[in-house]
């Protein structure tokens, strides 16, 4: 789960970035610019937050799964959590 946490942030962190210099460059007006280039480049901002706010979501459901569970548990208790999950209670 911890590496999964690390994986899910380090994507997060990705996604945050991934339009900001195709947005940067639309607001510059050195790229294309009118009614069209205008509605174009909200869609894409809003695509961009669209995004960042659902990777963040994955990181917070990996960090609150994480709370969920103790770092270390003992022999029988991983024994028992194993037998849950097949099914053999």
């Amino acid at each position: 789960m911890r590496q999964l946490l690390v994986e899910a942030t380090d994507r997060a962190h990705e996604v945050r970035q991934a339009y900001q210099r195709a947005s940067s460059a639309m607001r510059s007006g050195k790229v294309w610019t009118g009614p069209t280039a205008a509605t174009w480049t909200a869609e894409l901002e809003d695509r961009h937050q669209r995004l960042g706010r659902l990777a963040q979501r994955v990181v917070d459901a990996v960090e609150e799964e994480l709370r969920r569970h103790p770092p270390l548990v003992t022999e029988s208790q991983a024994d028992a959590a194993r037998r849950e999950m097949a099914g053999r209670t």
